[in-house]
């Protein structure tokens, strides 16, 4: 039987410090995307923001669930872990 990978979409199960480490290991731009969902844009306003195409954003909403192992709605759930527990 496959090993089920751990996801973060409870914000309430994961340690603020271990979701600071998450963000601080995004790039400036998975940062930006990061940060956009989190405060619930929409694709094409977070594009049309960061100045680049709604694939180009794909890529980096991608990169960043694998990075956060979560699903679109829990990238907000560790971003806000993260920030509230500064």
């Amino acid at each position: 039987m496959a090993k089920k990978k751990p996801t973060y979409n409870n914000a309430f199960s994961l340690d603020p410090a271990v979701a600071r480490a998450m963000v601080e290991s995004l790039t400036p731009r998975e940062r930006q995307t990061a940060e956009r969902i989190a405060l619930g844009m929409t694709q094409p306003e977070i594009a049309k923001e960061l100045g680049i195409s709604p694939k180009t954003l794909d890529i980096f909403r991608g990169k960043v669930k694998r990075k956060f192992k979560t699903t679109m709605h829990g990238i907000g759930r560790v971003w806000f872990c993260a920030m509230v527990g500064r």
